[in-house]
């Protein structure tokens, strides 16, 4: 006996509750075993009556325990809401009393993290498309209320472009176990300490409250580290303590000689992307309709940028110093600020009107013992502690997602410990979600990776055994 399970049809994609699991091998034939973790394992799959290849992950319900499963389900839901030619899909989703069955898209170009492992670097004119790409999704997910909160290397997978068979940079991005949507819990949430160490924006490891910002932070350390084949902050002795010191102070080098071969304005993008204080820092709209993206140049839409640049411009005509009347400034801005990048920034808080709350209540690790690269890329979970440290131009990032507890006594070593808790008291009244509060973690902070029951559908080039 079959039923649909209600509330699934957000996108019209099946969710089946089955009694056994004979039925999916009635309507897909399994192939290779890609990959095992934990508690799941993936399989390339072939639908019988189309023909067509997908990516199943089958997830022991009882191996990963209940905050796995919440994880889990969390993920499928913001699946089914979404829709984007550069997000991984979900074709349809199967149940029984001891497994979930995801049936997922094929990626088979594998991790972009890999890609940069055997090339080392990227040129300027293909991380630009790259970016295009991933700045395109991002800008979907935030109209959406979606944060995604995990943005890394691992967690963009290369796939087939469907329109064009000569593109070999068509990305997807997967792994939404740690992405929250805006709604019941969303303010509690968006102060978890939480992410990949060389990925956190300096508000997150502030135990700031936080925003959809995140991501940006995360995007500009993508876009340098495809660049250069190295991350913008690294400490010498991988200590993670000194790591969260650079990433705070935000202070970007680009005199290695082989930035001299790329252009101004994609070092301009990055610093955009990666401005310490979140109301500073680039909205996604903002990236993907830059100069350096679009060829096309134009001025800020930046709200507090814009204010400022009329102040200044108001100061020197007071002066004498410039012949622009107020009127040509006035609609200059007005015309500016009705951008959507202005709608964006308005739920941003500024830091300025936020308390300090430095010992908060625990609130528990958003982890579940899951691969922090998540998805369906043949190695869905494996519970290992973090590494933060620099990539060499012998070795692409490979870090595993930290789920970590604000409270800057608690220690936790779990690699499966339960998702995040709403005890932690709210941030005090602001419209702008990227304030926070001070409280800089310990070193004992920062347990095992949270690694992710993901949605990453990858075809690696190392497969690993039969099933």
């Amino acid at each position: 006996m079959t039923t649909a399970r209600k509330g699934s049809a957000e996108k019209g994609i099946p969710h089946m509750r089955l009694e056994d699991d004979s039925m999916i091998w009635d309507t897909y034939e399994c192939g290779r075993k890609l990959g095992q973790g934990s508690f799941g394992k993936v399989y390339l799959a072939k639908h019988k009556s189309s023909g067509q290849q997908w990516a199943i992950k089958a997830v022991n319900k009882e191996k990963a325990g209940s905050s796995a499963i919440k994880l889990l389900e969390r993920e499928v839901l913001i699946l089914k809401r979404v829709n984007h030619e550069n997000i991984i899909s979900l074709n349809e989703v199967f149940e029984t009393s001891k497994r979930m069955y995801l049936v997922m898209e094929l990626c088979e170009g594998g991790e972009l993290a890999d890609a940069l492992k055997e090339r080392k670097y990227f040129p300027e004119s293909e991380v630009k498309k790259i970016t295009k790409k991933l700045a395109s999704a991002i800008t979907y997910l935030h109209k959406h209320d979606i944060v995604h909160r995990d943005l890394k290397l691992e967690n963009i997978l290369l796939s087939q472009n469907p329109n064009d068979p000569e593109d070999k940079l068509h990305i997807k991005v997967t792994d939404f176990g740690l992405s929250v949507v805006k709604g019941v819990g969303y303010e509690n949430m968006m102060q978890d300490f939480c992410g990949t160490p060389n990925y956190m924006s300096p508000e997150i490891i502030d135990n700031k409250t936080y925003s959809q910002q995140c991501d940006i932070w995360a995007m500009g350390v993508i876009v340098f580290t495809l660049l250069c084949g190295n991350f913008p902050f690294r400490s010498k002795d991988k200590d993670e303590d000194s790591l969260f010191e650079l990433i705070k102070k935000g202070q970007l080098d680009f005199s290695d000689e082989i930035w001299n071969d790329v252009s101004a304005d994609a070092k301009k993008c990055i610093e955009g992307m990666l401005k310490v204080d979140p109301a500073h820092r680039y909205a996604a709209s903002e990236v993907l309709s830059h100069q350096w993206l679009t060829g096309v140049s134009g001025n800020s839409t930046n709200v507090l940028e814009m204010m400022k640049a009329w102040t200044d411009l108001k100061i020197k005509k007071d002066e004498g110093e410039t012949s622009l009347t107020n009127g040509d400034i006035d609609d200059t801005f007005q015309e500016e600020t009705t951008n959507d990048a202005k709608s964006e920034r308005e739920s941003t808080p500024s830091e300025h009107h936020t308390d300090s709350k430095q010992n908060g209540p625990e609130v528990k690790n958003d982890s579940s013992g899951r691969r922090g690269s998540g998805g369906v890329t043949g190695k869905p979970g494996s519970g290992r502690r973090s590494q933060a440290g620099n990539i060499t131009s012998k070795s692409a990032p490979n870090q595993k997602t930290t789920g970590i507890s604000p409270k800057p006594t608690s220690t936790h070593n779990s690699a499966q410990s339960s998702v995040p808790s709403s005890a932690r008291p709210s941030p005090a009244s602001s419209s702008n979600p990227r304030s926070s509060h001070v409280g800089k973690p310990t070193p004992n902070q920062v347990p095992n990776r949270q690694t992710s029951t993901s949605s990453k559908a990858s075809v690696k080039g190392k497969t690993q055994g039969k099933k």
